[in-house]
């Protein structure tokens, strides 16, 4: 029997990890393909020296990337492993390069004409224009300076610092501004473009969303209600790159999908909840016509960057999506958030990672950029264009051939999770609020509030919260 080598970055997932080292002993994935069988050999990247033009195939047949946002040394590991060619969920190239723009950039392009793409305009970066702005940034550079130059700040004995070299930097900071100052001057618009943008693309209509342009986790998002409040914001965003987005108000349900492969799961989000509630134990109820163009667009966002572990969100409001966020290749797959759709999680993964390494997929290390310009840019009409890159997905997730893949090898995984549920999820429960964040005080409390809701949501309707999707 041969092996499917799948190594994890090193990350913070910890409950993800634990749950698919056990589910795996447990279920002990084979999937035969071409009168050959495979079995899953589930492992680690270790982070050990590496030499310039290595090659590393022997390290893996599929990489689970979920680090090189926050890690250097596996940022760069990727990015050799890509140049061997190697099968990496995500792309490292396209997750380090393209973020929220670019993709908000093609959904603009890429809707369903029954659906709308929130008016969404991009800021050039603040630059301070008063004097208390100036002086705010030169203390705050300053400070900065003081730190790195100072030794055993720690302790008051031995605590020094070179004066001279935070001098010595000031001016050539302030020489610096001089030559930006005029490089805003001769780059920049000189008039009030902040109110510009607002009459201009949103008909002076709040409220309004500011969004930073790269990045994740939730943060940096502003609920704007006046041009007052804009400019305060704005003033505080440092030279960081955002978005002005168009507010969808009274929406009926607020969706976050999980895209794994060609798999997509709606759940309900609930962002104004805490954050261990903010992905709803419930299982939304789609139309079929709804679910379609839904996971026609979380495909073409995926295929498009080469990502096959990803999520998506949208607001559904009167039968239409309102895409609103979706460069998310490093979604959150912890149990504590996940729940009662953790176990989804898990059998998908197993299913597409089995699919890559067994029938040796293709990830499609070039992208098909200029085909997909050729027909956004052209007179088509949206629908053409809708139309268009859901077969170009359907193309690159391979949609028949991994159904057919699952049908085969796969047909017995959903009873096999609740089989593992009945045996061992307490434990799998007990290790995630362990290495969570709750407080130690209130891991009782917590362990119970997940013990319940598994108990009582998931485990008697296990059978539809393994389903990818319920219909009305």
């Amino acid at each position: 029997m041969e092996q499917v080598k799948v190594r994890i970055m090193a990350s913070q997932d910890w409950s993800l990890r634990y749950a698919m080292q056990e589910f795996v002993k447990f279920y002990n994935p084979v999937a035969k393909h071409k009168n050959k069988e495979y079995q899953m050999d589930l492992g680690r990247v270790r982070a050990e020296p590496l030499r310039c033009g290595s090659d590393v195939r022997d390290t893996a047949d599929v990489v689970v990337d979920r680090t090189i946002h926050w890690n250097d040394y596996y940022k760069c590991w990727a990015q050799t492993a890509q140049n061997c060619g190697m099968k990496i969920l995500n792309s490292s190239l396209t997750f380090s390069n393209l973020d929220k723009h670019s993709t908000y950039d093609l959904m603009a392009r890429a809707m369903h004409p029954k659906d709308r793409f929130p008016t969404t305009v991009m800021l050039p970066d603040f630059h301070p224009y008063t004097e208390e702005q100036w002086q705010e940034d030169l203390w705050q550079y300053e400070q900065s300076l003081i730190n790195r130059n100072t030794k055993y700040g720690w302790d008051p004995n031995r605590k020094t610092t070179d004066m001279a070299k935070v001098k010595q930097s000031m001016k050539q900071m302030e020489n610096h501004l001089q030559r930006g100052n005029m490089l805003r001057e001769q780059f920049y618009p000189g008039y009030n473009y902040i109110a510009d943008t607002m009459e201009k693309h949103f008909d002076n209509q709040y409220p309004v969303f500011l969004k930073k342009a790269h990045g994740g986790g939730g943060s940096d998002v502003f609920k704007i209600d006046s041009l007052e409040e804009l400019y305060r914001k704005y003033d505080e965003t440092g030279g960081r790159i955002f978005h002005i987005q168009e507010a969808i108000e009274d929406y009926e349900v607020f969706i976050r999908c999980m895209g794994i492969g060609p798999m997509v799961l709606p759940m309900i989000f609930q962002p104004d909840a805490p954050l261990h509630e903010h992905y709803s134990p419930d299982i939304p109820v789609l139309t079929p016509e709804i679910y379609e163009r839904l996971q026609g667009y979380v495909r073409f966002v995926n295929s498009y960057h080469r990502w096959t572990y990803n999520s998506f969100e949208c607001l559904i409001k009167d039968g239409q999506i309102h895409p609103i966020d979706f460069a998310n290749a490093c979604p959150d797959s912890n149990f504590t958030s996940l729940h009662t759709h953790f176990p989804w999680l898990i059998c998908s993964l197993i299913k597409w990672i089995m699919y890559c390494g067994a029938t040796n997929k293709n990830m499609g290390i070039d992208l098909e950029q200029e085909k997909y310009s050729k027909m956004f840019m052209s007179k088509k009409s949206q629908q053409e264009k809708f139309d268009y890159h859901v077969k170009m997905s359907e193309k690159y997730f391979e949609v028949e051939k991994f159904q057919e893949f699952c049908d085969k090898n796969f047909a017995d995984i959903e009873d096999a999770m609740i089989a593992f549920y009945d045996e061992h999820f307490d434990r799998i429960i007990e290790f995630a609020i362990e290495h969570s964040d709750f407080p130690e005080h209130e891991r009782g409390h917590f362990y119970n509030y997940y013990k319940g809701m598994m108990d009582n949501q998931f485990r008697p309707n296990a059978k539809r919260f393994l389903e990818t999707v319920v219909f009305e």
